[in-house]
């Protein structure tokens, strides 16, 4: 986890250069500080509710960013100011712009935490100036209750002599275990109390949200979905902060609940279950149980939910806002709903789809630690092919729950797009022991790889993605998903080699498309290594005349093995995931494995008529073994001498 002060900038005094408070990045260029900071920054009276001037800059030290004899440094423009006259105490809170981001410096945006729910008297952290040499300590605490609207009383846990002072204004507090920000440090009184007052994350929320108003239509500011998973049943909680930005008042926010597609690639299987199982809103038994309410300036308002459209894996609802409160132009609305789903509708994955106009996007799984859950993240265009990795999926352990969480916003990750976010997982508690065949299928498909139905000779390659394309290392974007990809086909690879005990002269490999990722990238290890070789863009460049006939089994249709006749040795030409090519010559089992993965770049598979020979036809694993045990099948002997060719003479059959 990235460390939290590497985001904490001081913010300079235009007269002296001198500190005179912090701010924290909040985003990828925007920046969260006090507005008394900004003031006495500007040598302006400290409690000035007056705006600042249009354009107003002013200068920020990043003290632990960079080498210590050379400061990362940048001036920021004040784009949101939300102090008035009326109350200057609580909206005391600007949002700065840098005009420079900080890319490659390794500071990353802090997540902010708005609903303060089951988070009084925990632990948290701050972080101010130091004195000499020193550039920063740390002072704990606990975070207490509410001290009127927006602003919170944190009690400090003194070690030593160190306290929360003067320059300490504008710097986040946060949860040590997880780096969520709670609130921004305002003020200390000056009683003898000594109280540390902070403004919640609601309000820093609030101002963050005002960068984007001036957008027409109805802006989603924040998107922010868990699911809770109890071992029985998932309940959703869904929180949306929106904005109005124009157009009619709104009388009604329109939402859906669906379990469409959970069974993933079986579709006529998911119609089916989901005949049986379908959603309700008036079984006691199926009942879902929606509950919404809305927030109008803090205050909290029940909504009423209407069904408008009802089908058995989907649930269309108008929520309702309350009596006289619409929705008007201009003004923002928190709608929260939740619901409950039983796990035999359910699946085990949570899916958000992007909306236009969304400016952050948040999801977390709440998982049962007992159940060793193993959680990882996909992201899709709207068509759902193409899968790639989910970059930054956090994990963190609280009580007996397991929580994975994945948080970015629109100046982060291109949220315009449409795309499809999604979390899936799988429990180990709930794999079965390996030795029973006919459940592989099953488990195999719950850590994300696609399962052929019926893997019969000359079967078409609909399956499974038959184009994928080739990695451009000079383009960054995709040296970055080349990293992505490849640590997630290990990953399950790891599943695999837990699900399954490989004897160690076995080669086995996993190539993207059978994760449904369609680019040219595959992983193969080595037999008698834990060693894989990476394999991005091969391509086979010469090949042995010598050709030997052994069997082979993929992971997309486990239970069943067919023989295939491929040249005994291959000479392959591939790339690492730093860009560099290599040639390799490649013998026997390697060879055999390598040329497997190549085939599932290609859109092929081992039982396709090209491949297996005439006549042959896949042997269930039960079949297979008591022809090796029954010493009915000899394995090949490699050749004597070996003869090599470019590619492009058919194989002898």
């Amino acid at each position: 986890m990235y460390r939290v002060e590497q985001a904490i900038a001081f913010v300079l005094g235009r007269a002296q250069g001198d500190p005179v408070g912090l701010a924290f990045l909040a985003g990828e260029r925007l920046m969260l500080t006090c507005a008394h900071v900004v003031n006495v920054a500007m040598g302006r009276p400290l409690r000035q509710a007056e705006r600042v001037a249009k354009n107003s800059r002013v200068s920020l030290h990043f003290a632990l960013l960079g080498a210590s004899n050379s400061w990362i440094e940048r001036s920021a423009e004040v784009v949101v100011w939300l102090p008035t006259g009326d109350d200057f105490d609580v909206e005391d809170v600007a949002v700065l712009r840098l005009g420079e981001g900080l890319a490659g410096s390794g500071a990353e945006p802090l997540r902010i935490r708005a609903d303060l729910k089951d988070r009084y008297n925990v632990a948290v952290q701050m972080w101010g100036p130091g004195q000499g040499r020193d550039l920063g300590r740390h002072v704990q605490g606990r975070l207490l209750g509410a001290v009127g609207k927006h602003r919170l009383q944190v009690d400090e846990v003194v070690h030593r002599v160190f306290r929360v002072q003067r320059g300490f204004s504008g710097g986040p507090v946060w949860d040590p275990s997880t780096s969520t920000v709670f609130g921004m440090l305002q003020a200390i009184t000056t009683d003898d109390s000594a109280e540390v007052l902070v403004l919640d994350g609601a309000l820093l929320e609030r101002a963050l949200a005002a960068v984007a108003t001036a957008r027409p239509g109805l802006v989603l500011l924040h998107d922010h979905g868990e699911v809770h998973y109890d071992g029985r049943q998932y309940t959703l909680h869904q929180r949306r902060l929106l904005h109005h930005g124009g157009g009619t008042p709104r009388a009604k926010y329109e939402m859906k609940v669906s379990v469409q597609r959970f069974l993933n690639d079986e579709a006529v299987l998911n119609l089916r279950h989901h005949a049986e199982h379908p959603l309700s809103v008036e079984d006691p038994v199926r009942d879902i149980d929606l509950r919404s309410w809305c927030i109008f300036d803090g205050e909290l308002h029940p909504m009423d939910a209407k069904p408008t459209k009802v089908r058995n894996e989907e649930i269309n609802f108008d929520l309702c806002f309350p009596g006289s409160n619409l929705l008007a132009p201009g003004q923002q609305v928190v709608v929260e709903y939740t619901y409950r789903v039983s796990d035999k509708i359910w699946g085990q994955w949570y899916k958000r789809n992007i909306k236009p106009n969304t400016d952050r996007l948040s999801v977390e799984a709440h998982l049962p630690t007992e159940l060793e859950p193993e959680c990882w993240g996909v992201t899709s265009l709207p068509s759902e092919r193409d899968l790639e990795p989910l970059p930054n999926v956090q994990m963190r352990v609280e009580g007996d729950r397991t929580i994975y969480s994945w948080d970015r916003t629109a100046e982060e990750d291109d949220l315009a797009q449409e795309r499809r976010i999604r979390l899936d997982w799988f429990f180990w508690q709930q794999i079965l022991d390996n030795s029973v065949c006919g459940d592989a299928a099953r488990v195999l498909r719950q850590f994300g790889i696609r399962q052929m139905r019926e893997p019969k000779r000359g079967r078409g390659s609909s399956d499974l993605p038959t184009k994928t394309r080739a990695i451009n290392f000079d383009s960054p974007t995709d040296r970055l998903l080349v990293a992505r990809v490849l640590a997630h086909l290990r990953r399950v690879a790891g599943w695999v080699n837990r699900y399954h005990s490989f004897k160690p002269e076995v080669s086995m490999g996993i190539a993207a498309p059978q994760l449904g990722m369609a680019y040219a990238i595959a992983i193969v290890k080595q037999p008698g290594s834990t060693e894989y070789m990476e394999l991005v863009n091969p391509s086979v460049i010469e090949r042995t005349d010598e050709e030997v006939r052994d069997y082979e089994g993929c992971l997309s249709f486990f239970d069943v093995r067919g023989i295939v006749q491929r040249p005994y040795g291959l000479r392959v030409r591939h790339w690492t995931a730093e860009g560099s090519m290599r040639d390799v010559v490649l013998t026997g089992g390697l060879a055999r494995s390598v040329a497997h993965e190549i085939d599932h770049l290609n859109g092929k598979i081992y039982t396709d008529n090209d491949r297996m020979p005439d006549g042959e036809r896949p042997i269930d694993v039960l079949g297979y073994r008591r022809l090796r045990e029954g010493g009915l099948f000899t394995p090949p002997t490699p050749p004597k001498r070996l003869s090599w060719q470019q590619p492009g003479r058919p194989a002898a059959k």
